[in-house]
């Protein structure tokens, strides 16, 4: 048996991934490919990050209605001709343990949406390490967009602010209704979450910028009677700029 010259060790000892392939060691996958491992599991623990907010916005919600139901308890034992000591010390002690709770769903609420916007930037880095080609500045989501929401053919205004990958911004459906967006947007992708004004983050929104034009597709977190679920949306800048 013929033993490995010293030249031939030297060599393997320098460059261990040539040993690997001498031994027949499979090799180690491309970084890029082991990125998009990793930010298909990044997307899917959005999912259930989302799921949670839901959650936790529900019960951020429903602490706001119990402190309003003790306050207007308070305020119709305090217009009658009579009220009880008793009954007062009573709703006021009501009253300290929901604004309890309220403050703590509120802090709960607030960590969650630190949590999702950690995520959200996790997403942006792993798709800007994927080799996807560095946009140019000129293609910046910033400023006012003008949008048509499909399948419901609803027009409406987003106005968008970055900051890094970190995008931030306002929308209003015309004649109806309005919100905000916080999200991130690198190599040329968006990806964002709506805020309805009223019900909380509603529905995830994908888009790619390329030449002055986006084009993406929604997808409703939850489901409602009567209504789409999912989409298409492009958007313009407003002017045609």
């Amino acid at each position: 048996m013929r033993r490995p010259t010293a030249a031939l060790v030297l060599l393997l000892a320098l460059f261990p991934p040539l040993a690997a392939v001498a031994q027949g060691e499979p090799a180690a996958p491309p970084a890029s490919a082991a990125n998009q491992v990793e930010l298909r599991l990044e997307e899917r623990l959005l999912s259930l990050d989302l799921l949670t907010y839901n959650q936790t916005r529900d019960r951020e919600r429903q602490a706001g209605l119990h402190v309003a139901d003790v306050l207007n308890r308070l305020d119709q034992a305090l217009a009658s001709d009579s009220v009880a000591l008793g009954t007062l010390e009573s709703l006021h002690d009501d009253l300290a343990v929901a604004r309890g709770a309220a403050h703590a769903a509120e802090d709960k609420l607030n960590l969650q949406i630190d949590k999702l916007q950690e995520r959200l930037r996790r997403i942006a880095l792993l798709e800007g390490d994927t080799g996807a080609p560095v946009r140019p500045a000129a293609d910046s989501p910033a400023g006012r967009w003008r949008v048509t929401i499909l399948p419901m053919s609803a027009t409406a205004t987003f106005d968008f602010r970055l900051d890094g990958t970190v995008i931030n911004g306002t929308y209003k459906i015309d004649g109806g209704t309005s919100g905000s967006f916080r999200g991130t947007f690198a190599a040329g992708n968006l990806r964002l979450l709506r805020i309805d004004a009223q019900g909380g983050t509603d529905s995830v929104w994908l888009g790619t910028l390329a030449n002055g034009r986006i084009t993406g597709t929604w997808t409703a977190n939850e489901l409602a009677a009567g209504q789409p679920t999912q989409g298409n949306w492009t958007a313009v800048r407003e002017g045609g700029q």
